[in-house]
C-alpha cells in the first residue's frame, strides 16, 4: 500500500465521476483537498479492517473494492467502483468498520482524514447533501439483501415439498427455489457451487440386498448429507440415487473440502439394515463453480460431466468441472 500527495488540480478530472463531490465548487475547497491523500492499495489487500478504527473517508479514484465479512475474498456482499466512497459510517460513529474492504485489482484512493472531511462539508453544504444521498442508498442496498434472504427463508419454511424417502427436498422443490436462491448471489455478487452426489454401484446394493435395503440405503444416504452440510446448502433428491447441493457464498475450492467431508463420512458410518447385516456405502461426486450470468441448466451439466469423470476414475472421488467464462462479462 502506498501513498503520495498531488496537487488537489490533478483530482479534478477523477472528482467530476465521485458522487461525494456532486455540484461541489472544488476551488472552494482546495485547501482541503491539498490536506488529502492518494494512494495505492495492491489487489487482495486490506484496506478497512473491522478490528481496526477507521479515521477516514475513501472515494475510489480508479480500481475496485470489495466489501467482505472475512478478509479472503469468498463471499463480497457489495462491489465498489469508481466514484463510490467507503468509510463514511465508521467515521461518523467512531465505530471499527462493519466489514472488511479488499482491493479487487490495484486500486486507487483519495482518503480524506476525519477533521478534513467535516470541514469541507462545511464549506460545501452540497456535500452533505450527497454524504445523506449516498447513506440512504446503501442502507436501501442492505435491505434488499436482507429482504431478499428473509423471503428466500420464509419460501423454505412454507414449501412442503420433501421427498418421502430420503428426508431431503424434492425435485420440485429445486427446480422453485435453487434458479431464486442464484438470482440472490447475482444481486449480491456472491459465488456459488454445486455438487452432484451419486452413491456407487446402487445397482449391486438392490440386487444383492434387496430393494427394502436399497430405500433404507437411500435413507442413510439422505440423514448423512443432513447431518454433514452447513446449514447455508440447499439440497435435494435430484432423482434415483442422485443427490444435489447448491452451495451459496462458496468457491470451488472450498465446496470440494465441503464434498470430500461428506465423502468420508459416508464412507465411514456403516449402515446396519433390518435384518441385521451391516453395509457400507460409497459416494463419487461432481462440482461446478457458478458465476454470474450462467444458466442453472449449464452448472448442473458441468457438474454431471464432473461425476461422470469421477466414476471412471474408480469412483469414491470428487472431481470438479470449470464452466468457461461468460461472454460479455
Amino acid at each position: 500500500m502506498t501513498e503520495t500527495r498531488i496537487p488537489s488540480e490533478k483530482l479534478a478530472a477523477q472528482l467530476s465521476a465521485a458522487s461525494i463531490f456532486r455540484d461541489v465548487d472544488l476551488a472552494a475547497i482546495a485547501a482541503e483537498l491539498g490536506e488529502s491523500r492518494t494512494m495505492s492499495v495492491d489487489v487482495g489487500n486490506v484496506l478497512l479492517d473491522p478490528k481496526q478504527i477507521n479515521a477516514d473517508i475513501f472515494v475510489v479514484l480508479g480500481g475496485e473494492l470489495l466489501v467482505c465479512l472475512e478478509p479472503r475474498v469468498v463471499n463480497p456482499l457489495v462491489r465498489l467502483a469508481v466514484g463510490d466512497c467507503v468509510g463514511e459510517l465508521s467515521i461518523i460513529d467512531t465505530s471499527p468498520p462493519s466489514a472488511y474492504v479488499v482491493a479487487a485489482v490495484e486500486t486507487e484512493l483519495l482518503a480524506i482524514p476525519k477533521p478534513v472531511f467535516w470541514q469541507m462539508l462545511t464549506l460545501q453544504p452540497a456535500m452533505a447533501l450527497n454524504l445523506l444521498h449516498v447513506l440512504t442508498r446503501r442502507i436501501r442496498e442492505n435491505n434488499v439483501v436482507l429482504l431478499g434472504s428473509l423471503e428466500l427463508q420464509r419460501e423454505y419454511r412454507n414449501k412442503a415439498e420433501t421427498d418421502a424417502l430420503t428426508g431431503l427436498q424434492n425435485r420440485a422443490w429445486f427446480e422453485d427455489v435453487f434458479p431464486k436462491q442464484l438470482e440472490l448471489c447475482e444481486r449480491t455478487g456472491q459465488n456459488a457451487s454445486l455438487l452432484m452426489v451419486d452413491i456407487d454401484h446402487f445397482k449391486a446394493v438392490n440386487d444383492q440386498y434387496g430393494h427394502q435395503s436399497g430405500d433404507e440405503a437411500l435413507r442413510h444416504i439422505g440423514m448423512m448429507l443432513r447431518r454433514s452440510l452447513r446449514a447455508t446448502d440447499l439440497c435435494a433428491r435430484y432423482g434415483g440415487e442422485e443427490m444435489i447441493v447448491l452451495m451459496p457464498g462458496t468457491e470451488i475450492a472450498q465446496a470440494r473440502l465441503v464434498a470430500d467431508r461428506l465423502r468420508e463420512n459416508i464412507a465411514a458410518t456403516s449402515l446396519v439394515l433390518q435384518d441385521g447385516r451391516t453395509l457400507t456405502l460409497k459416494v463419487s461426486g461432481g462440482l461446478s463453480q457458478w458465476q454470474a450470468g450462467c444458466r442453472l441448466v449449464d452448472l448442473i451439466h458441468a457438474a454431471d460431466q464432473a461425476l461422470y469423470r469421477a466414476k471412471e476414475g474408480g469412483r469414491n472421488q470428487i472431481a470438479m468441472s470449470y464452466l468457461p467464462a461468460v461472454l460479455g462479462r
